[in-house]
This record gives structure tokens, sequence and C-alpha cells, in this order.
């Protein structure tokens, strides 16, 4: 059985959504999340030291992009992804990774250099209002991320923006993306996710 270890102030909040989009039966198992101590980012009491972390049989992932690809290849049977013929698989790919390779490092740093180094984090900022501008520019003239479909692409970039929208990093001029918010809430899978 799928087992994900889980805090819900982290990113395994993709994972729990994405378990309940593929019908997975999985054991959810709580962990308390451990502050980093002196810089020790592998500190978290699950078997990568990481959230999330999702073990299946032999196998220990973490990292939440590549979880979520593991799940959606071994067990989505076509569905979350375009496939690998299809026009829209470079745009599913693109949004898959934005999250993390462009969002997330902005709210990384801009939590915690925000005392520390004022000035620089106003810049982040501005580079992150760019970054948020370019997803509600995609959304503009399409329900989700990739196009007509909702995809495993929606539930990474998803958390993303929601972690900058908790952050207050959210403006009203990106109106799209709090839609797409509203689209997204509707969802049961999503729903259940946050109840648990």
């Amino acid at each position: 059985m799928l087992k994900l270890y889980h805090n819900p102030m982290t990113r395994s909040l993709r994972i729990l959504w994405l378990l309940e989009e593929l019908g997975l039966d999985y054991r959810l198992i709580p962990v308390e999340f451990v502050p980093p101590v002196d810089g020790k980012i592998f500190s978290q009491k699950t078997p990568t030291g990481r959230f999330p972390t999702l073990e299946d049989e032999e196998t220990s992932l973490c990292e939440s992009g590549v979880i979520a690809q593991y799940l959606i290849e071994r067990y989505g049977e076509g569905h979350l992804a375009p496939s690998i013929n299809s026009s829209l698989r470079a745009k599913y790919l693109q949004w898959t990774h934005f999250p993390e390779g462009t969002i997330n490092p902005y709210l990384n740093a801009i939590q915690r250099f925000s005392k520390s180094m004022p000035t620089v984090v106003n810049t982040m900022k501005e580079e992150l209002d760019i970054a948020l501008a370019f997803a509600s520019d995609e959304l503009a003239n399409q329900p989700y991320i990739v196009g007509e479909k909702f995809t495993g692409a929606d539930i990474m970039l998803a958390v993303s923006l929601l972690s900058a929208n908790m952050l207050g990093l959210i403006a009203d001029k990106h109106s799209n993306i709090l839609s797409y918010f509203n689209r997204l809430q509707s969802r049961d899978a999503l729903i259940k996710a946050l109840q648990s």
C-alpha cells in the first residue's frame, strides 16, 4: 500500500490531492514539522527526512514533482497528463516544473530573508509578480493551466499559488489566478485532501 508522510503546511498537500484525484488507496501518516536547525534540511521524521515522502513497497521518494510524475505515470492510466505524443505535452511539462523551478524559490527566499534583507526581498517580490503574471496570462482563455482539461500540472501550480496567496503576494490584478482558485476549490479531491 502507498504511504504518504504528510504535514498540511508542506508540499505534501500536492501528493495527498493527487492521490485523491487518482482514487488510489493509501495510508496517510501525519508527521509534525520540525524546523531545520543549523541549515539541516533533511531533518523531518520521515524515511527520507523530507516532506513529502511517499513509500510504494520498496520505493521511497521525496520531491513533490518526482512523486507526482511517478504516481501519474505508474497509476494514472492515461489520466492527468497528456500523452507523450500530444501537442500539449511540452506545455504540461513546463507547467509541472514551473512552480518548483520559478515560483517556490522566490517564496522560500521571501519568507527566509524578509527581515534581514528587505531591499532584496522587495526585488524578489517584483520578480515573483512577473512570474505570477505569466501564469495569470496563461489562464486568461482556458480553465486549466494546460488547456481545457485538469492535469497534474494544475496540482503542482495550485499549491504554489496557494502559498503565494497565503503570504499576500497575489494581487487583485491577477484575477485569472483568483478565478482559477474558485474552479479548483470545487474539486472533490481537493476538498477531501484539505480535510485530511
